[in-house]
């Protein structure tokens, strides 16, 4: 039975949340049933099993789902097309690929799909898939926390300016300013520097889609300054490269090749790197649509910065007497 008072990304906001719901989607009832005696110990999660896909879309047009786990091979339709679907439905949803035949070129389709994460089965813990579907909905919420306090940000801004109409003008100039940044950064704040390491390739992809590019090698101290990193799998040192970075300053995104070892994409998976499929016919679509969500998620970071310290200046001018 459904809780009440769920929300999600689009219709039914505001409203709270008791419960988190877990689409699960298998045609092994065995599996099934293991899957749902695990996630069903957690108290806080709701749990919808399927045995298709065509079943799972049914449940989609008329739910509000926070996590898609979905078995790769499937009768019907198959699991990435799966994936693929359901985020078009519900582009907030997350999604988690699992398979007992895995293969680059699965690893790469499912992220292309919008997978965010790639489990193989048999599962040597079962607990893998529990603390999977935990890190989705993780995700999912730090999404919504930084949705929600934009607008709140945005909101306290114009309330400001509107009640403090008398503060002084350099504060009440530098609180619309930055108000206008944030809105700006929000719309289309896609700007900032990106780094490639060994792809002459993906340097003229993004340069053509007019981001500002610089082209390093995989040494080079340059790189923890960089907003966004793209590096290949076909380079060697990309493994030192992605553990030097990490919980640094730069997001890294990792390109992958039909030719991409298996274990590499799945180390890539688990250090949390974004994954793109490249030497495809949509490359050139993809990777800038990646970079630019990058790029835009860490301009609204910065606007919110700002504007939070123009706020501050600017409570402090209304409570200040003249």
């Amino acid at each position: 039975m459904d809780l009440p008072f769920e929300t999600g990304e689009g219709e039914g906001e505001g409203r709270g949340t008791l419960a988190s719901k877990v689409l699960l989607v298998d045609d092994e009832p065995v599996v099934l049933d293991i899957c749902v005696r695990l996630l069903a110990r957690e108290a806080d999660l709701i749990v919808s099993p399927v045995g298709s896909a065509e079943e799972a879309l049914v449940l989609l047009k008329d739910q509000r789902f926070d996590v898609l786990v979905t078995d790769k091979n499937l009768p019907g339709m198959g699991g990435v097309e799966l994936i693929a679907e359901a985020r078009r439905m519900q582009p907030a949803l997350e999604a988690v690929m699992i398979t007992a035949y895995a293969s680059s070129e699965s690893v790469i389709a499912a992220f292309a799909a919008g997978a965010s994460d790639y489990i193989v089965k048999p599962f040597d813990d079962l607990r893998v898939l529990r603390a999977k579907v935990r890190a989705a909905l993780e995700r999912r919420s730090e999404r919504v926390r930084t949705r929600d306090g934009a607008r709140e940000m945005a909101r306290q801004a114009a309330v400001l300016l509107d009640a403090g109409r008398d503060a002084p003008e350099p504060a009440h100039e530098a609180l619309e300013t930055e108000l206008r940044n944030y809105e700006q950064a929000v719309r289309m704040g896609h700007t900032g520097t990106v780094a490639v390491v060994g792809s002459a390739e993906a340097v003229k992809v993004l340069r053509d889609a007019e981001f500002q590019v610089v082209e390093l090698p995989p040494y080079s101290p340059q790189l923890e300054s960089a907003d966004v990193v793209v590096v290949e799998t076909g380079d060697p040192q990309w493994h030192t490269l992605a553990e030097r970075l990490q919980g640094r300053s730069p997001d890294v995104v990792l390109l992958a090749g039909a030719d991409a070892d298996l274990s590499d994409l799945l180390e890539a998976i688990t250090l949390r790197m974004d994954l793109v499929g490249y030497g495809q016919s949509n490359a050139a679509r993809v990777l800038p649509e990646k970079v630019r969500m990058l790029l835009m998620r860490r301009g609204i970071q910065r606007a919110q910065q700002r504007l939070t310290a123009a706020l501050d200046t600017f409570r402090q001018s209304i409570a200040t007497p003249n």
